[in-house]
């Protein structure tokens, strides 16, 4: 009796020592896959010493671009490979399930878009629970305790838009604003809409007449832009919060024949926007230093692996494109 249960415990010891190489080796090789399908070239990549998922949404706006080209851009500076996941619109669902791979991956960091309404405390406090360095990215910092944020300040951006127009505008303005996409919250509550008040208070004549929020696709600013101008007949000035906004209302402000009646302070740049400031349709647009921002997330999942601190909130600043050109 006592040689048979000898031999079964060999067994079993056996058994559970082959396994536990077998799931090594998977992780091993899981972890060297990502790091080769991130980078492209599957037959030459070496394997990276960090693997970062990041997971951001789908979309042509600039600053979504900016974010993914300071990433990929940053990353071989501390040998990491980079996974990008991209989500459509508000799709929580999707959120969820990238932000399950991630964990299962066992990758080393973690770099998310946190929208200013949603609510990523929850994801921040799972992935730290599970070892994963998490680095929260996007305009403004949301509600909810968070280890860190790198963001732009839209507070700021606001202030800048309103001295923009009243330079031009003074107290005669009349501003209808569009503000980002968002899930029904009060516009006053809106960093960018409490920096743009901001702006105007030197000017006692100025105000904003008109508020909308834009929508998901292409098409949004456009959508957005026109509906304000057709009710809100008073606006002399449109500020932008997206370059999809930004690009859409110049668009509209050219089919409506309003070209030098309607001025507009756009936000972030892309080909049709430095277009369209050369022709005067845009009168200035407000770049956010969003591939600084992706650059940032990286050096500081880097800092963090090193066991170095990190500070709480990380600002990039912005520059202004006239059609005098760049401006600090």
């Amino acid at each position: 009796m006592k040689k048979t249960a000898t031999i079964l415990i060999y067994v079993f010891g056996l058994v559970f020592i082959g396994a536990t190489i077998l799931n090594a080796g998977l992780i091993s090789k899981g972890r060297a896959a990502l790091s080769k399908g991130v980078l492209g070239d599957r037959s030459s990549v070496p394997s990276a010493r960090y693997h970062l998922i990041a997971i951001l949404p789908e979309t042509e706006d600039s600053f979504c671009q900016g974010l993914v080209e300071g990433i990929r851009a940053e990353a071989p500076a501390i040998d990491a490979a980079v996974q990008l996941f991209r989500y459509s619109g508000a799709s929580t669902a999707e959120v969820e399930r990238y932000f399950d791979i991630a964990l299962r991956s066992r990758v080393d960091g973690l770099i998310m878009y946190a929208p200013r309404d949603g609510t990523i405390s929850a994801y921040a406090e799972k992935a730290t629970k599970s070892g994963v360095a998490f680095i929260p990215v996007g305009t403004d910092a949301p509600a909810g305790r968070l280890p860190l944020f790198i963001g732009s300040g839209s507070i700021l951006m606001g202030i800048e838009g309103g001295k923009i127009i009243c330079s031009k505008l003074g107290s005669s303005a009349r501003i209808g604003i569009i503000l980002p996409t968002g899930m029904g919250s009060d516009p006053r509550d809106e960093p960018l809409y409490r920096g743009l008040l901001t702006g105007l208070q030197s000017y006692s004549g100025a105000r904003i007449v008109a508020v909308v929020r834009s929508k998901t696709g292409a098409l949004s600013g456009e959508e957005s832009a026109s509906n304000l101008l057709r009710a809100n007949r008073s606006v002399n000035a449109l500020f932008c919060s997206s370059s999809l906004d930004t690009t859409g209302a110049a668009q509209v402000v050219v089919d409506m024949n309003l070209v030098g009646k309607v001025l507009i302070v756009g936000a972030d740049e892309n080909s049709e926007i430095l277009r369209y400031i050369e022709k005067r349709v845009i009168f200035a647009s407000i770049v956010r230093d969003s591939r600084r921002i992706g650059a940032d997330a990286v050096r500081a999942f880097s800092r963090i692996k090193a066991g170095q601190t990190v500070p709480a909130t990380i600002e990039a600043g912005f520059t202004l494109r006239t059609t005098a050109g760049n401006k600090e």
